[in-house]
């Protein structure tokens, strides 16, 4: 994938995620969500009430992204 993902969708950027092999672990009683992956160290904490993707996440996204193979048809899904 040439380009960077640029997007407010919420549903969208969560699927992606998904896809890309990290887990959202839900918060209890604070409405945030842990998003977390075996790439990084660190988790990233969200508001999940929120509509919109926190940046951090998107950069968290794009990073992976861009870590996987060009040819390889599984991200193509992604798109």
């Amino acid at each position: 994938m040439g380009r960077a993902l640029h997007t407010s969708d919420g549903r969208r950027a969560k699927r992606i995620w998904i896809l890309l092999g990290g887990q959202m672990i839900p918060v209890r009683r604070t409405g945030e969500m842990r998003y977390s992956h075996p790439a990084f160290c660190a988790t990233v904490r969200a508001n999940d009430r929120r509509n919109d993707v926190p940046a951090v996440l998107l950069n968290r996204i794009n990073q992976l992204l861009k870590t996987k193979a060009a040819n390889d048809p599984i991200w193509e899904v992604v798109r």
